[in-house]
């Protein structure tokens, strides 16, 4: 019988096997589906769509053969790609009706072609002389613009190759359980030989015992059927055991699937902007940032840093090398650092321009962290820096929408606000001249305002130290470019510039308004017989609460820097 069965248990584990190896080898898919285009046309830029790389699952690769003038291949959001393009011509590559080929489709357009080379827009990209091979993920709306240098016709020789993913855990368990029933085929096989050598063995005849005459029973006729409950005996239980059989095999049962179809659920809340950048994409952003930093930084040349920083932060930074070109002992600005990179909120929006914040922290214990915030105008410039905020010692940055959601740009004269951002220097400014006795002295948390405290009471020793002369404190907007980002709880983050301006004047004839260091510099002179007027300049980062809230603003980060100095 153990025979039988090891044969049995064979059979099943060499079927089990040669099932697993088929679906590996006959019954396996193609490894990829491929799909090409090759055509003639004149735009300079070609883009395949997201519902064309979407057709099969999977991380598609895109080849492109061109000329001598190169193939750049990148991929980005499909809207920012047509964005970027605007009104120059292209060619869609789009699906046949059938989804079986791929139909170029060729719009002409008003407007000249544009380098892509370098576009903050890309996710990803490549470039080659000859040919150029990009990977290229389906989600958030992907799409791969095709180009050459953005003057000449497109490259029109594509190949989009997807793998197919084959699981191969049912393969597997296949070969895993014949294995396992071969090798208990061989244990009974064994078992079975085994057994039958011991019985086989030499056995001794010994003498049996004699033996009395046996009674021989009668056998009795048993024609009648048993009746009663007892009478079934162990034939009874077939019935039921093989009923309970039934039910259990019924059970283990494949279940089919409902023809009814489920509803399906309907959102009626408006289409929610996507984030204007992805981590990698913001992680090079700043990259590149830090770089044109270190580079200005290291020449004093603020001719470099114009590709990359604009607004406040080219100002003061462009001041600052005038200053260390006259005097090599000044300290160099803060370094401008990519990593690492604690922060990021990207603004949710499909128009421009785009606004990012940052926040990086320099190596070691004594710097500061620093809050980037990063715009872009337009769909073919990059994103430049306008504020580098230093965030103050032990500031919190209130909870704001992840960095997959993004944050809903706030309009600088928002009414919803305690405050509308673009009037934030001249109200805290107010507070700075006045004090307690400030209308605006309500509104703003002060406590740990270390900014505030150093300025106001600058101010006050000033007027009471000044002899032979009058000064005057104006605080006011320095830049109208406001960049605000919403808060989770309907606040915003404001990145702002407050321009400081120190007018002072002889009161007596024959006197003069004398200055020193940074400012003398500036000025070219010791003073000035008639007055002086220096202007500081103070990139600043407001959390500003909305209007139904009870919580106060709060200063959270500033940067100054000395501007320009002028005598009257």
């Amino acid at each position: 019988m153990r025979l039988l069965i090891a044969a049995a248990v064979f059979v099943v584990s060499i079927t089990l096997a040669g099932l697993g190896f088929a679906q590996r080898t006959i019954w396996a898919p193609p490894a990829s589906i491929t799909m090409t285009a090759n055509f003639d046309h004149l735009s300079p830029f070609a883009v395949i769509p997201n519902s064309t790389l979407a057709l099969h699952p999977g991380k598609p690769t895109i080849t492109v053969n061109g000329e001598s003038a190169g193939v750049f291949i990148s991929s980005g959001r499909e809207a920012d790609i047509l964005a970027f393009i605007g009104k120059s011509s292209k060619t869609e590559l789009n699906l046949s009706k059938d989804q079986t080929k791929i139909e170029p489709k060729e719009e002409l357009g008003v407007a000249a072609g544009f380098s892509p080379v370098g576009s903050d827009l890309w996710r990803d990209s490549s470039v080659g002389q000859d040919v150029a091979k990009l990977a290229v993920s389906t989600r958030d709306e992907a799409a791969i613009l095709i180009a050459s240098n953005g003057l000449k016709s497109a490259p029109g020789q594509v190949e989009i190759v997807w793998p197919i993913y084959f699981d191969l855990t049912f393969s597997n368990a296949l070969l895993i359980s014949g294995l396992v029933l071969l090798i208990a085929g061989v244990v009974l096989t064994i078992w079975h030989f085994s057994e039958r050598r011991r019985k086989r063995g030499p056995r001794r005849r010994l003498p049996k015992a004699p033996s009395g005459p046996k009674y021989k029973e009668r056998r009795k006729v048993r024609f009648a059927p048993k009746k009663g409950r007892r009478a079934a005996g162990r034939n009874a239980l077939i019935i039921p055991a093989g009923l309970a059989t039934i039910a259990l095999l019924s059970g283990c049962s494949v279940n089919q699937a409902s023809t009814e179809a489920s509803p399906t659920p309907t959102s009626s809340a408006a289409e929610v902007a996507p984030p204007v950048v992805t981590e990698g994409q913001l992680k090079r952003i700043l990259g590149e940032v830090a770089d044109t930093a270190t580079q200005a930084d290291a020449s004093n040349d603020k001719k470099l840093l114009s590709p990359r920083f604009t607004g406040p932060a080219l100002a003061l930074r462009s001041v600052h090398y005038y200053l260390r070109s006259k005097d090599n002992k000044i300290a160099a600005l803060p370094a401008v650092v990519a990593t690492p990179l604690s922060f990021s909120l990207p603004a949710a929006s499909n128009t421009w321009p785009r606004n990012v914040m940052a926040v990086t922290d320099e190596p070691g214990d004594a710097a500061l962290p620093q809050l980037i915030v990063l715009q872009q105008k337009s769909p073919r410039e990059n994103y430049q820096v306008w504020y580098t905020v230093r965030l103050m010692p032990g500031a919190k940055i209130p909870a704001v929408p992840s960095a997959e959601t993004g944050a809903i740009p706030v309009d600088a004269k928002s009414l919803f606000l305690k405050v509308p951002p673009i009037s934030l220097p001249a109200t805290y400014g107010d507070l700075i001249n006045k004090g307690a006795s400030s209308l605006s002295a309500q509104l703003f948390d002060i406590s740990k305002d270390e900014f505030y405290k150093q300025v106001s009471s600058s101010q006050v020793a000033q007027s009471q130290n000044l002899e032979n002369g009058k000064i005057a404190f104006t605080h006011k907007l320095g830049e109208a470019n406001v960049i605000s980002l919403s808060t989770s709880q309907a606040g915003a983050l404001v990145a702002v510039y407050m321009t400081d301006t120190y007018l002072i004047r002889p009161t007596k004839i024959g006197t003069a308004v004398g200055v020193s260091g940074q400012e003398a510099l500036i000025l070219g002179a010791n003073g000035s017989t008639k007055g002086v007027r220096s202007i500081y300049g103070n990139m600043m980062l407001f959390f500003v609460p909305a209007l139904s809230e009870t919580s106060k603003i709060r200063l959270i980060g500033v940067t100054q820097g000395l501007v320009s100095v002028r005598g009257l």
